[in-house]
This record gives C-alpha cells, sequence and structure tokens, in this order.
C-alpha cells in the first residue's frame, strides 16, 4: 500500500475492571481397592489366585474460592494512518488504514504529504 501521508491517530486501548473465579488447588486424601492375580500351571492345571488390597493415593482437582479481579479489555489499542492518493488515484483520497505500531511511527515521524509505503492491516480507525 502506497500513498501521501495525509493524517495519524492513536486510538488507546479501553479498559474495564472485571471479575472472575479464583480456582485453587484442593487435594484429598482417597483409597481404592485393587486386585491383584498370579497364575501358576499350565493347561488343565492351570490355576488364579487373586487377592486385594486397598490403595492410598491423593485426589487433587481445582476448585472455586471467591473471585479475582483483572482488566478486561473493551477495545484493542490501534494505530491508524490517513493517505492520500492511494495507488497514485487523486480521487481515492482521505483513506484511513490500520497498520502497525512501527509503520506509525514511522508516518508519525514523516512530513506532511510525504509518500509512505505500508501492509495495512484493516481499514477504518
Amino acid at each position: 500500500m502506497s500513498g501521501l501521508r495525509d493524517a495519524v491517530r492513536h486510538v488507546a486501548a479501553v479498559t474495564t475492571k472485571a471479575a472472575r473465579p479464583h480456582l485453587v488447588r484442593r487435594c484429598t486424601s482417597a483409597s481404592r481397592r485393587v486386585a491383584h492375580t498370579r497364575r501358576t500351571g499350565s493347561g488343565k492345571r492351570r490355576s488364579v489366585r487373586t487377592w486385594y488390597t486397598t490403595e492410598r493415593y491423593r485426589r487433587c482437582g481445582k476448585v472455586r474460592r471467591g473471585t479475582e479481579t483483572y482488566r478486561r479489555v473493551l477495545r484493542p489499542e490501534h494505530w491508524c494512518v490517513r493517505l492520500d492518493a492511494v495507488g497514485g488515484d487523486r480521487s481515492r483520497n482521505d483513506v484511513w488504514y490500520r497498520v502497525t505500531r512501527t509503520a506509525y511511527g514511522d508516518a508519525l515521524g514523516a512530513h506532511d504529504h510525504a509518500r509512505l509505503e505500508f501492509t495495512p492491516r484493516g481499514t477504518g480507525c
């Protein structure tokens, strides 16, 4: 995208305070019955001996404990450049393009009606 610099605009981000559930890790002790088997012999003389034991373990999971506040972004920050004579066409004046921060910095440092060339992120501002 190329054209003549007309104006630049920085649109600041808009945020608000919001709350979300606060999750903490909570563990409890638990037990389960485990079956053990031992096979002996072969053919008709094959036998299986089974015995059971109780295995203890810790079951952990996240549970809600109160809320936490954070900054929620309602409108993200963006930078815009308005061009005249886009692509050398004088009829396409005053078109706003959303650009990266570095392209905005280059446009901000350039003189009025200086030729700029960048890749836009979008149109409108």
